[in-house]
C-alpha cells in the first residue's frame, strides 16, 4: 500500500531492520502499513499534522488585534472578514497593511500559528461575528521536521518489531528483557515534546 502524508519511509525502515532497500513481499506493505498507523499516532500526540495540504478554514474572532489560527499554516494566501456582520467574510484584508502573519521565530521552519492586526492599517477582527474570518492557503508544516522524522521512524521500527513478540516481551533473562510498550517510545516522546500542543512554545 502506498504510504500517504508519512514522516517516514519504507526504505528508511528497512534498512534500519537490515533489510536492504528492495521491495520485499509482505514486509514492504506491512511496514507501509505501520508507517501510516505511527505518522497519524503522532498527528494525535502532538494534536498537530506535519503535512501540508490546501485549506480553507472559517473561524470566530475572539480579539480585535490578534487572532490564533485554527492549525498550522505554512502560508496564508488571503484572508477576508465579515466587517458588515453580512454572513459572509467578504472583505479582503492586506498582509502589507492590515495584519501580520505571526509563527514561533525561535525555530526554523515552523509554521504561521496567530496573525496581528497592524496598528497603522485600516481594518481590525470582527470580533463575535460567527464565522466572520475566513482563511484560505496552505495548513500543516512546508516540511516533516527532523525530529518527527526520527521520533516516526524509530516507533515504526518498534511497532514492527512486534510482531515477533506477541506478548510484547523480547530479549532472554541471560541476555536481557525488553518490554515493547503499547505506548509510544520514551524517546519518541521526548522527540515530540516541543510540538505538542500545550506544551510547544508555538
Amino acid at each position: 500500500m502506498a504510504v500517504v502524508n508519512g514522516y517516514t519511509t519504507a526504505e528508511a525502515i528497512q534498512n534500519a531492520l537490515g533489510l536492504g532497500t528492495a521491495i520485499l513481499t509482505p514486509d514492504t506493505a506491512e511496514i507501509e502499513a505501520v508507517i501510516g498507523a505511527v505518522s497519524r499516532t503522532i498527528d494525535d500526540y502532538c494534536g498537530r499534522f506535519f503535512y501540508s495540504t490546501p485549506g480553507t478554514v472559517l473561524f470566530t474572532a475572539e480579539d480585535y488585534l490578534v487572532a490564533k489560527l485554527p492549525g498550522d499554516w505554512s502560508s496564508i494566501t488571503s484572508i477576508r472578514i465579515d466587517d458588515t456582520n453580512s454572513g459572509t467574510p467578504a472583505t479582503i484584508i492586506s498582509p502589507t497593511t492590515d495584519y501580520r502573519p505571526m509563527k514561533n521565530l525561535d525555530f526554523e521552519g515552523w509554521p504561521y500559528t496567530s496573525i496581528q492586526i497592524t496598528s497603522y492599517g485600516g481594518h481590525s477582527l470582527p470580533v463575535g461575528i460567527t464565522e466572520g474570518v475566513k482563511i484560505i492557503g496552505t495548513r500543516g508544516w512546508s516540511s516533516v521536521p527532523d525530529a518527527v522524522e526520527q521520533a516516526a521512524l524509530l516507533q515504526s521500527v518498534r511497532v514492527h518489531a512486534r510482531r515477533a513478540v506477541p506478548f510484547g516481551v523480547a530479549g532472554s533473562p541471560e541476555g536481557g528483557i525488553i518490554r515493547l510498550l503499547s505506548r509510544l517510545d520514551p524517546d519518541v516522546e521526548l522527540m515530540l515534546r516541543p510540538y505538542r500542543l500545550g506544551l510547544a512554545t508555538a
